[in-house]
C-alpha cells in the first residue's frame, strides 16, 4: 500500500506523536509498504527522507480554534491530489487534522485517525470544536485508540460510532530488546550503592517533575540515593540576569520572554531546580540532565524506580519504555496509566489525586509514602519489573502494534 502518515511534528523534532509515527512508519516500510509523511516544516530537517520515508513539509501553524496560518491551501491540495491508498493522521487540536477536516469528502482514498486523548476537551475554547467533531469522525474508515477507557474513545462511543479499534502504545524492540552497556551511571558519577530514581519528560513541570522532586526530598530512605530528572533543564541553573543576556535576536527574545514568564508563574524547570537546591540530606542528590537517546536508554536499564506523577498524558511512551527496561514505575492515573498497570502489573499507582480540566495533580504526601514503601521493598521492585518486561515482550513492542495497524488498514481497503 501507499500510505501517507500525517502529523504536526516529525523527525528530527521530538515528542510522543513524532516518535509514534517514526516507529509505525519505519516498520510499515519494513513490511513492504511505500510510506510518505506530511508534516510541519522545520529548519532542523536537513533531508526529505528518513528511514525510507518520503517527507513533505508545509509551513503551517496553529489549529482550528486559535487560527491557522501559512500554506494551508497547498496542504489541502496535496491531500486531495495525492496518489495514496490511505492516510493515517495522528492527534486532534493541531493543523494537520484541522485543515483536513473541511475537505474530508474531497480526499479520494481511505482515511484513518488516532485522536490522542483530546487534551483540551474540557476547555471552554474548544466547546464548539468538539460539538462539531462527531459528524467528521464518522467520515474516517477507522478510528484508532491507545486506550479502551479514556475521554476520546468514550466520546466516540457516546456518538454511536462503530469504526473503533484499540491498538496500545509501545516501546521499541530495536532499542530495548538487548540490554546496553551500563555506562550512564558512571557518566553521571552515580555510585554503585546509590539507589537511582528516574523521572523523564518535557515540559518538566507538566510531566510532574516538581512533584517528583518534592516527594523524593520528603522521603525517608535508609540508603543513599539519587534522583535523575531528565528534561528541558538547559536554562534551569541560570539567573534571571543571565537569561536576559541571551536576548540577542528576535527568536531568542521570544524564548527568553517565555522562560521568564514561566519562572514568574512557577512552572519553569528553573523553579524545580530551586526546589532541589533546598536539599540538605547528605544521602540524597538531584541531578538535572538532558541525556541523548543512547544514554537515556542505558539509564532506564540502570535505574531502580521510575517516577511519573505527570499532569497530562494520553498513553505515555515512557511508561512502556520503563516496562521494556525491566524498570518498575510509580505513577498517577494520568492518561491511561491505570489501564497500563492493569495490563502489565509492571508498576504502582498513586490514586490520591485531584482532577481539573482533564489534568491530574497528585497529593505529594501520598506519593511520598508510596515511594518510601516501594523503594524499601526489593521483592516488590523485582516482581513489578519482571512483570513489565514480560508484558512488553508479549504485547507492547512497536513490531507487534505496527502489525495491528497494518491489519486495520488492510481490512478497510
Amino acid at each position: 500500500m501507499k500510505i501517507l502518515l500525517v502529523c504536526e511534528h516529525f523527525h528530527p523534532l521530538g515528542g510522543g506523536v513524532s516518535k509514534t509515527l517514526v516507529e509505525y512508519g519505519a516498520r510499515l516500510h519494513q513490511f513492504g509498504h511505500e510510506i510518505s509523511v506530511a508534516t510541519s516544516y522545520t529548519s532542523q530537517r536537513t533531508s526529505d527522507e528518513y528511514l525510507g520515508m518520503k517527507i513533505y513539509s508545509f509551513k503551517v501553524s496553529g489549529n482550528a480554534v486559535s487560527g491557522m496560518t501559512g500554506e494551508v491551501g497547498d496542504y489541502q491540495q496535496f491531500l486531495k491530489s495525492g496518489n495514496f491508498d490511505c492516510l493515517f493522521v495522528v492527534a486532534a487540536q493541531q493543523w494537520t487534522l484541522d485543515a483536513m477536516l473541511p475537505i474530508l469528502d474531497s480526499i479520494p482514498y481511505k482515511k484513518y485517525h488516532m485522536p490522542c486523548g483530546y487534551s483540551s476537551f474540557y476547555l471552554p475554547a474548544f466547546r464548539d470544536y468538539y460539538r462539531d467533531m462527531g459528524l467528521l469522525l464518522s467520515k474516517f474508515q477507522a478510528l484508532i485508540y491507545n486506550s479502551s477507557n479514556y475521554r476520546d474513545i468514550n466520546y466516540a462511543r457516546e456518538l454511536g460510532l462503530k469504526n473503533i479499534h484499540i491498538i496500545p502504545a509501545a516501546a521499541s524492540e530495536l532499542e530495548f530488546e538487548q540490554r546496553p552497556a551500563p555506562t550512564t551511571k558512571k557518566q553521571l558519577q552515580i555510585k554503585q550503592d546509590e539507589f537511582v530514581f528516574l523521572t523523564v519528560g518535557a515540559p518538566a513541570y507538566h510531566k510532574g517533575q516538581k512533584e517528583a522532586v518534592q516527594a523524593y526530598l520528603k522521603a525517608k530512605l535508609p540508603f543513599p540515593s539519587v534522583l535523575v530528572a531528565n528534561g528541558d533543564y538547559e536554562l534551569a541553573a541560570e539567573t534571571w540576569v543571565q537569561v536576559l543576556k541571551k536576548m540577542t535576536s528576535l527568536r531568542k527574545i521570544r524564548s527568553v520572554a517565555k522562560e521568564l514568564a514561566q519562572r514568574f508563574l512557577g512552572i519553569s524547570p528553573a523553579n524545580i531546580y530551586q526546589i532541589a537546591k533546598r536539599n540538605r540530606d547528605p544521602n540524597k542528590r538531584v541531578l538535572f540532565t538532558n541525556l541523548d537517546r543512547p544514554a537515556l536508554i542505558s539509564l532506564f536499564f540502570e535505574a531502580n524506580l521510575f517516577l511519573f506523577p505527570s499532569h497530562v498524558e494520553y498513553s505515555p511512551l515512557v511508561i512502556f519504555e520503563s516496562m521494556a527496561a525491566n524498570l518498575p514505575f510509580l505513577s498517577v492515573p494520568a492518561g491511561n496509566v491505570d489501564e497500563i498497570v492493569e495490563w502489565s502489573h509492571g508498576g504502582f499507582l498513586c490514586t490520591d489525586v485531584r482532577k481539573k480540566n482533564g489534568r491530574t495533580y497528585v497529593n505529594v504526601a501520598s506519593f511520598t509514602s508510596m515511594l518510601e514503601e516501594i523503594a524499601k521493598n526489593p521483592a516488590k521492585l523485582k516482581t513489578a519489573g519482571d512483570n513489565g518486561r514480560r508484558a512488553w515482550q508479549q504485547r507492547f513492542t512497536w513490531q507487534i502494534t505496527s502489525r495491528q495497524l497494518e491489519a486495520v488498514m488492510k481490512a478497510n481497503q
